[in-house]
């Protein structure tokens, strides 16, 4: 069995386990973990949907848009280098801890 190195667990964030050689997600609304190998990742990041020109200008056209943009989640994506990805919801507030869950995993990536 392998050592544990990080274990991140926050209500509105995705659950993640780090070990040595691989790392495991679950979904907020999910109850099994997803097992990610660091040799098959090809990039992992956080980030705020809203911030599109897309998006940012339908926020600035919509009033409704505005009023509830700020509470929307923000996405965490995996993309694996054989084209596949997966997208786990987040909580829209920063959180210093996941920060730190995502850095050590981004160092570990090959």
């Amino acid at each position: 069995m392998q050592k544990e190195v990080l274990i991140f667990e926050k209500r509105g964030f995705p659950s993640i386990k780090i070990f040595d050689k691989h790392f495991e997600i679950k979904a907020i609304d999910h109850w099994a973990y997803k097992s990610f190998t660091y040799s098959e990742i090809k990039e992992i990041f956080h980030y705020n949907p809203n911030k599109t020109w897309w998006r940012k200008l339908y926020i600035q056209m919509s009033y409704t848009a505005q009023l509830f943009s700020n509470n929307e989640p923000k996405i965490l994506k995996v993309l694996l280098r054989n084209g596949g990805e997966w997208t786990y919801k987040t909580s829209s507030t920063y959180d210093p801890q996941f920060r730190k869950a995502l850095n050590v995993i981004n160092r570990k990536l090959c």
